[in-house]
């Protein structure tokens, strides 16, 4: 019996050492719960629009565009012929046929420098051709096939036409900077004017009006 007290002593002592370690949760280590940390931040990808290049001689009518338009803005504009509700009125053909003319009168080559949607809310000034200046920039640049190609009526001022050449839009601004841009072009100043009231005083005076329905030019 005495053998076998110590080995029962020794018995519970494991047991109670085991009961122990029972009790203590156990830790699990592992690579997945530890998070990889990167001090690079991501980076974005920028989507790519596709869009038209401008041809050159766009970028250059463009450029010319700005440059006039600052020149004006600093008083550096060329002199050129100031033509009035007056002198328009008197220079219309007596009688006009019941839509826009689709090329210029001999007598008096008109430019309506407005962009289409404009023309088509107010109407435009008898023989009275569009040639919108915003949209298309590089116009008065185009050889005459070219223009007549792209608006299909003669160039404005073209070789075999008389008469000056008078710019008007709905103030006066685009008008001045369009002719402006027909002297950088090659066109002779002193045929070159601008309706200073443009269409706001020819809207004002009552002066004749017909619809027009050409064209977007886009």
């Amino acid at each position: 019996m005495a053998s076998v007290l110590p080995m029962r002593r020794q018995m519970t002592r494991l047991a109670s050492r085991a009961a122990k370690q029972s009790s203590t949760p156990a830790l699990f280590y592992s690579s997945t719960t530890v998070p990889r940390r990167f001090t690079q931040q991501a980076q974005t990808v920028v989507g790519l629009t596709k869009t038209r290049t401008p041809t050159p001689t766009q970028h250059r009518a463009r450029f010319l565009t700005q440059s006039i338009r600052w020149r004006s803005d600093k008083g550096e504009t060329p002199s050129l012929r100031q033509w009035g509700f007056e002198d328009i009125n008197a220079s219309l053909p007596a009688e006009s046929a019941s839509s826009p003319s689709q090329s210029p009168q001999k007598d008096l080559i008109l430019v309506d420098v407005r962009e289409p949607a404009e023309l088509t809310a107010t109407g435009i000034i008898p023989s009275a051709v569009c040639v919108p200046l915003a949209s298309q920039p590089d116009a008065l640049f185009l050889t005459p096939e070219e223009f007549e190609t792209r608006f299909g009526f003669a160039k404005p001022g073209a070789e075999g036409q008389d008469g000056d050449v008078v710019f008007y839009c709905k103030a006066g601004v685009r008008a001045r900077a369009a002719a402006q841009l027909a002297v950088q072009a090659g066109y002779d100043p002193a045929r070159v004017g601008v309706y200073e009231g443009s269409w706001l005083d020819w809207a004002d005076k009552r002066g004749k009006v017909e619809k027009w329905d050409g064209q977007d030019y886009e």
